[in-house]
This record gives C-alpha cells, sequence and structure tokens, in this order.
C-alpha cells in the first residue's frame, strides 16, 4: 500500500502545448487572468517553465503550483466549476487556450520528504532559471525507493557536476511515476562547463547507480527547462 507523509505539501502539474500561441502571449494571459485566480484561492506559484528547443517536446509550458492538502484542491476545483466562485476567470482562461488550440496534462503531486517548500528555497537564494525535468517511470510501487537510492547515490555525484537537485515529487494517482528537477549552475554555461560529465569512463558511484536503477525503473524522459517571466525562483 502507497506510503504517505504526513510532513508534505501538495503540487498540482500542468503541462500546456501552446499550439499556435506563443510564450509571450502566454505569459501575458498567465499573469493577467490565471495566476491571479489561482492566488486568490491559495494556491502558490511555484514555477512557471517553457520547454527549450532540442530536447523535449516545444512549445510547452509547465506550471507547478504549490498547496498544503487535498483541502485546497477541493476548494480550487469548487470555484472553477460552473456556479463557482472563480468561473467566470476560469471560463476566460479555458477560452483563451482553446482560442489557440493548446492541450496538456494534468498531475496532483506529493513532495519527496527531502523537498524544500517554495519559502525554504526563496530563503536560501534557490536559483531555477534553467532545469532538467525527468519524468521517471518506475516499476509499480517502487516511486519512494527509486526518490531513496537516487538520493543516496546519484545526488551527491549530480551535485558536484553542477546539476543541484531541486526535488523530486511522486504522483498521487500514479505507482509508477517520479518527476525530478535538476537546477543548472550557470544557466546555459553549466553545458559548457560540466558536460560532458565524464569523459573516459563514469566514476564508481555512478556504477553503482547504474546497477541499481534498472531495477527500480521501466524508463524515462528528460527536457529542458527554462524560466519565464514571473517563475519565482529566478
Amino acid at each position: 500500500m502507497r506510503k504517505y507523509h504526513r510532513h508534505t505539501l501538495l503540487y498540482l502539474h500542468e503541462t500546456i502545448g501552446l499550439g499556435s500561441g506563443g510564450s509571450d502571449e502566454f505569459t501575458e494571459r498567465f499573469t493577467g487572468v490565471y495566476q491571479p485566480m489561482m492566488e486568490q484561492l491559495g494556491a502558490r506559484l511555484f514555477a512557471l517553465w517553457e520547454t527549450t528547443p532540442y530536447n523535449g517536446n516545444w512549445p510547452q509550458i509547465t506550471i507547478i503550483w504549490e498547496i498544503d492538502a487535498f483541502a485546497d484542491y477541493a476548494r480550487i476545483g469548487r470555484a472553477h466549476a460552473r456556479g463557482g466562485s472563480h468561473a467566470l476567470a476560469a471560463a476566460e482562461w479555458a477560452a483563451y487556450l482553446s482560442g489557440i488550440g493548446a492541450h496538456g496534462e494534468g498531475r496532483i503531486m506529493y513532495a519527496a520528504p527531502q523537498n524544500r517548500s517554495l519559502a525554504q528555497l526563496r530563503e536560501e537564494g534557490f536559483s531555477a532559471e534553467l532545469v532538467i525535468q525527468e519524468i521517471m517511470h518506475t516499476k509499480p510501487g517502487r516511486q519512494d525507493d527509486y526518490i531513496r537510492e537516487l538520493e543516496r547515490l546519484y545526488v551527491p555525484w549530480s551535485e558536484s557536476t553542477g546539476k543541484r537537485w531541486l526535488g523530486s515529487f511522486t504522483t498521487t494517482f500514479r505507482f509508477n511515476e517520479v518527476i525530478h528537477y535538476w537546477a543548472l549552475d550557470g544557466g546555459w554555461d553549466c553545458f559548457e562547463n560540466h558536460y560532458p560529465s565524464w569523459k573516459d569512463a563514469p566514476p564508481a558511484e555512478i556504477v553503482t547507480w547504474m546497477s541499481v536503477a534498472p531495477a527500480l525503473r521501466d524508463g524515462w524522459e528528460d527536457s529542458i527547462l527554462a524560466a519565464l517571466p514571473g517563475s519565482p525562483l529566478q
């Protein structure tokens, strides 16, 4: 049975393919209509990123909202529904997305126990201007095991090569998915300064990780995401 971590906040994860729209127009409508509505309902904008060319689905926007509990999710759902307190704003946002031919996918996520909240990240000045997003497909029910081994074997090496662990998230209604975010030190300079991460042969800790990880996962997809104006971790 899935373990529930009582400490955790909830995160609402949206990926939106822009269709015929552009990111500048999207940001303008987002900050004018959608963000005020969500913040009035208690959601905190955690991230607003766009996929960069060459690695990932493009053009695509990733939005992450931080909320405190499922009670907040219920309040947002009621407010957006027909007759709800924010139904008109929700309909305006939906009409904009429909007008540009947007399509998307939503997830409700738990934070891993090691994650820091938005407030903690901002207090320490954590920058997530450019990140690698990894959507991992784990063996069924092995989400928490995967994060535990990732922290033990992979995170120390990754952070030594300029990729800082922003956090990992497990999807609440899918038992085989984990999403990781790695913030790149120096933004694009990280690729110049640290890649390839090893030259002739992987170090011992990566060899160990490569022997452990395949038993816990079935595959993954990754993207490189850049912060849009208004994204809080810049």
